[in-house]
């Protein structure tokens, strides 16, 4: 079992900020060039995406530990151990130019939201209200906060002035660890190392129930696409899928039987489908969850992951070939190495192996409208955010003729 660092934060050997880590961060800063150097030369012609860092952004002062766009793609919100919320305002570029580009002209801070005294509490994870006008927190100190980041910025003089949460959930005895919003509707999850899930009524701040469905800290949640079901991984090895409306529990499926690996992310394939898991052996996983104990029916390797709760991601890229424009599925996942790796979803082909970060990558988020622009952290010293572009290159027959 790994060990559980609140805000994902760590005081192991080589740890960000201490002499050990520092050398660490100097040796692997010289090996970057040369690591990359030979993916590429591992990596099929025909097969490999490009990737681009268009922005670079800072402002917290501790890792960060969770990322996340807003539905309506016009902001993101950063979290950090340094008990922060930073929102970034996103000016998009125009549709036509966006098939080979990152889809953002620049990008602008927005908004700080301190939790807790001095901003000295811990945040685990953040999710947008599906309007976009509200943004949740889980904490450290067992209770999820709610934020009205609009409001609080108009009615301040400042955009850089820290602003209350318009509400506090308490209930949970231990961290929140993860939240999500449901797609219909007004309904919250949270799920904690109490190894409860609680539903809310975040609007009015009422409890509507409490899910006591795994033995281990309660790591990953996720709704459909139409928020009638419900998914929760644990540390205990378990997924567990729930009706949203009774609170029956629907399906449990086991990530490793040999190895009972904890699950670390959950999330439902954009056409709800499928689900897409990963856990502490290293694995990212595809479950059809309608078979009748659930199927695994693809998995990808080669990343690493025995340590920290790293997000996997499934999305669709699209690029024109010939002037038709097309869409791959891929999916997308952070590496304790500092790595972003992307596997074709149904060849299993490993498409990018991308050096992002010094230390172990620990967030990432894809744009709604746009996943091939992605933002991705890590435990990093320097606490960046990076803006980043997937693209295919453009096939010799797409190229101008020389001149």
């Amino acid at each position: 079992m790994a060990e559980y660092h609140p805000s994902k934060r760590t005081t192991e050997p080589g740890a960000p900020g201490t002499q050990e880590g520092k050398d660490r961060e100097q040796q692997q800063e010289s090996v970057t060039a040369e690591e990359e150097r030979k993916d590429e030369e591992g990596t099929t012609a025909a097969a490999r995406l490009t990737s681009r860092v268009t922005h670079t952004l800072k402002g917290h002062a501790k890792p960060i530990s969770s990322l996340c766009f807003s539905p309506d793609g016009t902001k993101l919100a950063s979290a950090s151990a340094d008990g922060v919320i930073l929102i970034w305002n996103l000016a998009l570029l125009p549709d036509q130019q966006q098939v080979q580009s990152s889809g953002v002209a620049h990008v602008e801070f927005f908004a700080k939201l301190a939790d807790g005294p001095d901003g000295r509490e811990g945040i685990n994870d953040l999710a947008w209200s599906p309007d976009s006008a509200f943004l949740v927190s889980g904490t450290d100190e067992h209770t999820i906060h709610v934020w009205e980041p609009g409001a609080s910025s108009s009615s301040s003089s400042s955009s850089s002035s820290s602003s209350a949460p318009v509400r506090k959930l308490a209930g949970h005895t231990h961290c929140v660890y993860c939240v999500a919003f449901s797609p219909i509707g007004t309904l919250l999850v949270s799920g904690s190392l109490d190894e409860s899930l609680k539903l809310w009524d975040f609007l009015q701040g009422s409890l509507l129930r409490t899910l006591p469905g795994h033995s281990e800290l309660v790591s990953c949640i996720a709704f459909s696409r139409d928020g009638s079901v419900l998914v929760s991984g644990s540390f205990d090895g378990l997924i567990r899928m729930w009706d949203t409306t009774s609170g029956q529990c629907l399906k449990t499926m086991v990530v490793a039987q040999e190895t009972n690996a904890p699950v670390t992310s959950i999330a439902f394939t954009p056409n709800s489908r499928y689900l897409v898991t990963s856990s502490l052996d290293a694995m990212v996983r595809i479950w059809d969850y309608r078979s009748k104990e659930g199927t695994v029916v693809k998995s990808y390797t080669g990343h690493s992951n025995s340590k920290y709760s790293i997000p996997a991601r499934v999305l669709a890229l699209a690029h024109a070939v010939l002037g038709v424009r097309q869409s791959k599925d891929l999916v997308v996942m952070g590496s304790e190495d500092g790595s972003v790796w992307v596997w074709d979803l149904q060849t299993r082909e490993r498409l990018l192996r991308r050096k992002m970060h010094i230390d172990s990558v620990i967030a990432i988020a894809t744009h709604p409208a746009h996943p091939a622009l992605l933002a991705t952290a890590g435990l990093d010293r320097d606490a960046g955010i990076k803006i980043c572009a997937l693209s295919y290159p453009l096939p010799p027959s797409t190229l101008p003729p020389p001149t």
